[in-house]
């Protein structure tokens, strides 16, 4: 008979193979490569018998490393009892286990054993021994012995036992060190979500201000354009005034001249000399008469 042992877990799960030789039986085992706490795996057996024996038992034990190191069975089964098989004879069995929540994380372990018995005979004859009497012969006798042999057959029983041991599944559960950490990593993510709604606030009010910043930069720029229109606006005013102011000052000055000094006329030989200027007399200043009033 030929023996199998293979454990499904969801889906996606990979799945590895091992083989177990026993002294009767091929084992080959199918089982995912993983699992976590309080998954259901399916187990499906067949086995090779090399020889045709009586099996007295043929199981798969699970078990388990559990808290504190100690080894427990979580599942077993039987594949066959009190069977004979012939040589080439296949059995095939499925079941299913659920790992246990509290298992620590570690490796399945599987075990497989097979309980054959043999039957054997055996013979042994005794014998009969006959001799010839010869009543006149007075000499020495010889004895010729003769038997007959007789089968007494005797039925004896032989047992074997056999366990083979292999690792299963590895059970993906938490350590206290990930469950340190876990929280470790639960309270850092939970400050930095904190941080990042901080961050956030900071960034929009700090996006606002250089808005506003950008408003007052605009602003001051207009306003900085302005005043320098003005300057210059001043400057040419202030230029124009001193040019205004400087030809003001000469075209009065040349007045001032061309009234004070006179002109001076050569006389021409035969030319009637120029008169004096006839001097217009003032206008006579009038008085004013006072009028009295008549005395009683």
């Amino acid at each position: 008979m030929a023996l199998a042992f293979a454990v499904v877990l969801p889906a996606n799960a990979e799945n590895i193979t091992k083989t177990f030789t026993l002294r009767h039986f091929d084992a080959t085992l199918t089982f995912p490569k993983s699992a976590s706490p309080g998954d259901s795996i399916l187990i499906s057996v067949n086995a090779v018998a090399k020889t045709s024996i009586r099996v007295r038992d043929l199981s798969i034990q699970i078990l388990a490393y559990m808290e504190g190191e100690d080894l427990q069975s979580i599942s077993s089964t039987s594949l066959a009892s009190d069977l004979y098989v012939n040589k080439g004879n296949t059995i095939h069995k499925e079941f299913s286990i659920t790992v246990p929540t509290t298992i620590p994380r570690g490796a399945l372990v599987t075990v497989i054993s097979e309980i054959t018995r043999t039957t054997g005979y055996t013979y042994y004859f005794p014998a009969y021994y006959y001799y010839w009497y010869y009543p006149d012969y007075t000499g020495p006798y010889w004895y010729y012995p003769y038997y007959y042999a007789y089968y007494y057959p005797q039925t004896y029983y032989q047992e074997y036992v056999e366990s083979k041991t292999l690792p299963g599944t590895y059970i993906l559960a938490t350590t206290p060190e990930y469950t340190e950490l876990k929280s470790n990593y639960d309270k850092l993510s939970s400050e930095f979500d904190t941080l990042s709604t901080e961050y956030n606030d900071l960034s929009a009010k700090y996006q606002q201000a250089t808005e506003q910043n950008k408003e007052l930069s605009d602003k001051l720029s207009a306003i900085t354009q302005d005043l320098n229109n003005a300057k210059i606006v001043a400057y040419v005013f202030v230029a124009a005034t001193v040019i205004l102011a400087i030809i003001a000052a000469y075209l009065l000055y040349t007045r001032r001249k061309t009234a004070v000094t006179p002109a001076v006329v050569t006389p021409t030989p035969g030319a009637v000399p120029p008169t004096q200027p006839e001097k217009i007399a003032p206008p006579p200043e009038k008085k004013e008469i006072q009028k009295t009033a008549p005395q009683s």
